[in-house]
Formats: C-alpha cells, structure tokens, sequence
C-alpha cells in the first residue's frame, strides 16, 4: 500500500517526461544512440532520461521533439513541464522513502490522468477514502509503523484526492467496488459508517461514478486483484496497471483509442 508524493514532486514530472520522451522517440523510429548526437551526448544520457533519473532543459526537450517531428503543441507543453523542475531542490518529497522505484511511474501517470476506471476488490480505492479509512488500511498493513510516518502518509493521500475536484478539469473517475470492501471493517464499525457516508456523498460529483459488483450478481466474473485504467488525454497515452499480494504490473503505455 503506497501513497503519492506531492504532484509537484520534481521528480515525478522527470519519470513523466521520460515516459513520453520514449514514447515519441520509438514511434519515430530512431536509437538512443540517435537521439543522444542530437543533444550532443552519449547513449547513456538518453537512457537517464528516459527512466527519470536525469533531467532535461526545455531546450533539449525542444532538439528532441524536432528531431522526432511532433507536433508544435505538444513540443510545447513537454517543454514547459520540464521547465517546472526545479534547477536546485533541497527539499525531499514527503513519501520519497514510502514510494518504491517501481511505483514511481504509475504515480506521474495517475497525477495527469483525465480518466481512470478501476476495480477493487478488497478495500474502498485510496482516490475515495476518508482520513480514518484510510488510517486504518495503513496500520493494517503495517501496524508498527512509525506514527509521523502514517501522519504524513494519510495527508498525501488526502492530498491525492484533489484530483477529483481540481479546476477547470477534474478527473473522470470510474469505480466498481466488490461487495467485499463494503462489507470488511477496516479500524472499527464508526470508521466503516464514516467511510460509507462518503462514498454516498462522493458518488453525487458529477464526474465520479461508482458502481457494485455485488456477491450475487449471476452472471459476474470474478477478478482477483485491482485493476486501474488510466486515459490521459492530452499526452495521447493509455496504460493498465494490476495490482495483487504477489506483484504489481504496470502494463505498456501507448496511443490507443480514447476511453
């Protein structure tokens, strides 16, 4: 169970820049070794940027999305995201230590996702969770953890939410709980109260629909672990990510049709 840093996070803008940056290069077709003589550097560098771990001025952003021939407006706005890192940055991200390598990715995604469909099977989704819901899945997971460290931790993920109320473009949620998150008490039965009369509140957004799959539904197909589609609309990009006890796959981001 994770949560995300603050959307400004320099570096969740240097992994979304990276995503693209890849993106538009292998769909033009050309090598790391290609693209690298462009910025006048080695293989290396591209590879760094393109995983997040370097980042990149919005003139180099400019050489390569010439040199791939994207459109102006997009070279424009991946140039002024890379010009909102910040050159010098002394302060670390809130959850930086709580946020593994592998999550980093499907943090910049969720963080610019216009639409996201999901299902989850467990538990209320992280995006719908009130303070002390969401309290009370942290220690469950960890019940000796560091009391600051879940402070911190239900914050952000508070602060996560404002993707559903942000302006003028609030993000389209769409989420199909199991009866099972309903019905499992998560911290006491007044957590669980609280919790569902925010899911009752939530559900009145206009941009979020919420739906369950309930146990006797006969003709339901049972899935096992959670599934988030994210659409992001301005950077044309799709992806899926699973999530389970044993692993969690983000699959292959790309131009696919619109949701």
């Amino acid at each position: 169970m994770y949560d995300v840093p603050p959307l400004s996070d320099p570096r969740m803008i240097k992994i979304q820049l990276g995503i693209e940056l890849r993106q538009l290069r292998e769909d033009a077709g050309f090598t790391a070794a290609e693209a690298a003589v462009a910025l006048s550097g080695q293989p290396p560098k591209i590879s760094k940027i393109e995983s997040g771990k370097q980042a990149i001025t919005p003139d180099e952003v400019m050489i390569l999305t010439e040199l791939y021939d994207t459109p102006l407006s997009r070279r424009t706005y991946l140039a002024d995201l890379a010009g909102k890192i910040p050159k010098r940055n002394r302060r670390r991200g809130m959850h930086r230590d709580a946020v593994p390598d592998w999550f980093q990715r499907f943090l910049a995604l969720e963080s610019d996702a216009t639409t996201m469909r999901l299902y989850e099977v467990e538990m209320v989704t992280g995006l719908l969770q009130t303070k002390n819901y969401a309290r009370a899945v942290l220690l469950a997971w960890e019940p000796a953890a560091d009391p600051r460290l879940v402070d911190r931790q239900v914050e952000t993920r508070m602060r996560r939410q404002e993707v559903l109320t942000r302006e003028p473009d609030p993000i389209q949620l769409h989420v199909v709980l199991s009866e099972a998150a309903l019905h499992r008490v998560l911290g006491s039965p007044e957590i669980m109260r609280e919790q569902l009369e925010h899911l009752i509140q939530i559900s009145h957004l206009p941009n979020v629909f919420l739906q369950v799959l309930p146990f006797a539904n006969p003709s339901g197909i049972t899935v096992s672990s959670t599934v988030t589609l994210m659409h992001l609309a301005e950077q044309r990009l799709s992806t899926v990510y699973l999530e389970d006890l044993r692993c969690d796959v983000l699959m292959g981001t790309g131009a696919i049709h619109p949701l």
